[in-house]
């Protein structure tokens, strides 16, 4: 009975540990994208580590709303707004030491209208409309 129950837990172990993936990622405004079925408010953190990566909503599997994204020093990366997996809305890019790095409206993936670009001194060395 014992060895029964030694085997019976060393194989739910081992069948815990696998993981099926059979997602094929494609790309969209230079991110990976994996199509999955998620739905809803969702943290990401970097491997091995308790640092946020990002976070956001997604709805049926598509990045969906406000997200944010982090360096591993904890620092924002950049926020803005996605409409099911593709960048839409107002922008903001940072640098590692937390100055902003540029701002604008992208729409479907590319720069539109008004952006500001800064040096990591937060001194504005930009201004262009697309």
């Amino acid at each position: 009975m014992k060895t029964i129950w030694i085997v019976w837990f060393a194989v739910s172990l081992i069948s815990c540990n696998k993981t099926s993936n059979t997602s094929t990622p494609y790309k969209i405004c230079d991110d990976q994208i994996v199509a999955s079925t998620k739905n809803g408010y969702t943290k990401n953190y970097f491997p091995n580590s308790i640092n946020l990566e990002s976070i956001g909503h997604y709805v049926d599997g598509k990045k969906n709303g406000f997200w944010k994204f982090f360096y591993r020093n904890g620092k924002i990366k950049a926020e803005g707004h996605y409409q099911y997996n593709v960048k839409q809305g107002y922008w903001k890019e940072y640098y590692k030491n937390g100055n902003v790095k540029s701002e604008g409206h992208i729409d479907n993936c590319k720069p539109s209208g008004y952006w500001k670009f800064y040096d990591q001194k937060n001194n504005l060395i930009k201004e262009t409309n697309y």
